[in-house]
């Protein structure tokens, strides 16, 4: 299934950024605008996808998020009303044409070394977040009612400055290169290393086999323009996907806490971390006999789900009632506590008439 967006090359030259002749090739290298990019260029630009990634400061997206970080830089938000309807003002004005642009292909298996090193990167974080370094995440994690069991479940993690660096030291040469590939790593302007998700909580993906797939970084400061923060140089997943039973009841959720959550009131919670759900991770998700989608409460969380329900016909919508100033199911877990947050999903499932399937 092929979409149209504008043609991200465009938007790119308009931008002054010079790129050379592609001959037959589906995608560019070119200096990305993002940070000081100097010597060979960075920055990847795909014909077919639309999708740009630098591999250098981790950036990336379709040509909405190109446009958003010139304009808006890292305070840029794709589910800002008022930020995205400026990004396609600013389209519109620049006349650049519609093309069409197809879903990623699905993604091939994650190499050994990345494996290998997902896995020492998850108990290295985790072992962080446990000791006296990680006391004020741990202070964050209960504060959203995540409690030391949970941590523990879910193998929470929290990253500080050099720990992955250190803890990698001994190990062979390969295992560092390819933490800097899956993009645990990125380097400064003196060509150091640093970890990319440092001082935040982490929450790797772990699939149901033990296999860590991938790890989402959720910053603890109220004010921090980019709350979440993936792994660029691996496929995109959805938080929980790879554990699920699929023939029970699963909760389609934005937010990884929410779906924590879900989790710890004993539902099948799953988080996209965003409102885009990769093409290739369609497939997986119509294969659920029973999906339901929980919106947060606000106007672009409704539109995300719309979306998914565009692209996800099996899926219900869950019909939740918030009270003004509740964002999302965390804000009611937090006031209520889980039995109670627990007990008023069932009676949202209870309208939807899908109680029985959720209790079996």
């Amino acid at each position: 299934m092929d979409d149209k967006k504008p043609d991200l090359l465009q938007v790119v030259e308009q931008s002054g950024i010079v790129i050379a002749p592609r001959g037959d090739r589906t995608s560019v290298m070119v200096r990305c605008p993002f940070h000081h990019d100097t010597g060979r260029p960075n920055m990847s630009v795909s014909l077919n996808s639309g999708l740009f990634h630098c591999f250098r400061c981790n950036r990336g997206g379709d040509v909405y998020d190109f446009e958003g970080l010139l304009v808006f830089g890292d305070a840029w938000n794709n589910r800002d009303p008022e930020m995205f309807k400026e990004v396609l003002r600013r389209l519109q004005v620049l006349d650049i044409p519609l093309v069409d642009v197809k879903p990623q292909p699905p993604p091939r298996e994650l190499t050994r070394g990345i494996a290998q090193v997902l896995a020492l990167a998850s108990r290295v974080y985790h072992l962080s977040l446990m000791g006296d370094a990680g006391g004020s995440a741990r202070e964050y994690l209960r504060s959203r009612r995540i409690d030391l069991p949970a941590m523990r479940r879910f193998r929470i993690g929290y990253v500080t400055r050099g720990g992955l660096i250190g803890a990698l030291a001994g190990y062979p040469p390969h295992l560092r290169e390819a933490a800097e590939v899956a993009g645990l790593f990125v380097r400064n302007d003196r060509d150091k290393p640093r970890e990319w998700l440092i001082g935040r909580v982490v929450f790797p993906d772990v699939s149901r086999n033990g296999t860590v797939r991938h790890m989402i970084g959720r910053s603890t400061r109220i004010s921090a323009s980019l709350k979440y923060l993936s792994l660029g140089g691996i496929p995109k997943i959805i938080w929980g996907l790879g554990n699920i039973n699929r023939r029970k009841p699963v909760i389609l959720t934005e937010s990884i806490i929410d779906a924590v959550n879900l989790r710890q009131m004993g539902f099948q919670g799953v988080a996209v971390n965003g409102t885009g759900i990769a093409g290739y991770l369609l497939p997986v998700l119509r294969s659920i006999q029973f999906l339901l989608t929980l919106p947060q409460n606000d106007p672009a969380g409704g539109e995300a789900v719309w979306r998914w329900k565009e692209k996800l016909p099996n899926a219900k919508i869950i019909d939740h009632p918030f009270l003004e100033g509740e964002k999302d199911l965390n804000d009611q877990v937090v006031t209520y506590g889980l039995a109670k947050t627990a007990a008023l999903l069932r009676c949202s499932f209870e309208k939807a008439a899908v109680a029985k399937r959720i209790n079996a």
